[in-house]
């Protein structure tokens, strides 16, 4: 008897629960254009900035990924002793950095305005050293920015300002979320 009113209860609870993690007033339906721009305000050749543009579902996770792979030195180990006059030869591992545009965003409608989690993390080489011989050690500059921010539908809005302080230049972040269907 209690094993019954207790699946009839679990019945009646089960659908007032919020078990998505979803908060109140989100719905979860439609397909939005999400746009990245990305203005160096301390050039002034490049007014627009540059632009990035991803399609996501509401609720989910979209991933946008443009760059290259930079081979560093992780170790290296001599697998053998040699003999008077050789040399012998070291092995040296590898690694490869991941450089350029990385942006992982979320989004969630909530009473009429757009609930926006993003990360953006722009890196690139600065340099290459070869101080150890001839193995490449490069030199990569990043830029990482949590962003959690409400946004109107179709209106760019300023969701970060960084002076990266690297490269002295200072970066402008704008987004702009539309709803296609």
């Amino acid at each position: 008897m209690r094993i019954r009113t207790l699946l009839f209860l679990t019945t009646l609870l089960i659908p007032t629960l919020n078990l998505s993690g979803q908060e109140k007033g989100a719905t979860d339906s439609g397909v939005y254009k999400v746009e990245f721009n990305i203005h160096d305000g301390s050039d002034a050749a490049a007014k627009t900035g540059r632009r990035y543009t991803i399609m996501i579902e509401a609720n989910d996770k979209g991933i946008f990924r443009v760059g290259q792979k930079v081979p560093y030195a992780s170790g290296s180990f001599q697998p053998g002793v040699g003999s008077a006059g050789v040399t012998p030869l070291v092995s040296t591992q590898f690694n490869y950095a991941e450089v350029g545009v990385n942006i992982d965003c979320r989004i969630n409608e909530m009473n009429g305005r757009i609930r926006l989690k993003a990360t953006l993390d722009l890196s690139t080489v600065v340099q290459h050293d070869k101080s150890i011989g001839q193995i490449p050690m490069p030199i990569i500059g990043q830029l990482r920015v949590e962003v959690n921010a409400l946004v109107n539908p179709g209106k760019p809005t300023l969701v970060a300002s960084v002076d990266d302080p690297v490269t002295l230049r200072k970066f402008d972040v704008e987004a702009t979320i539309t709803k296609v269907n």
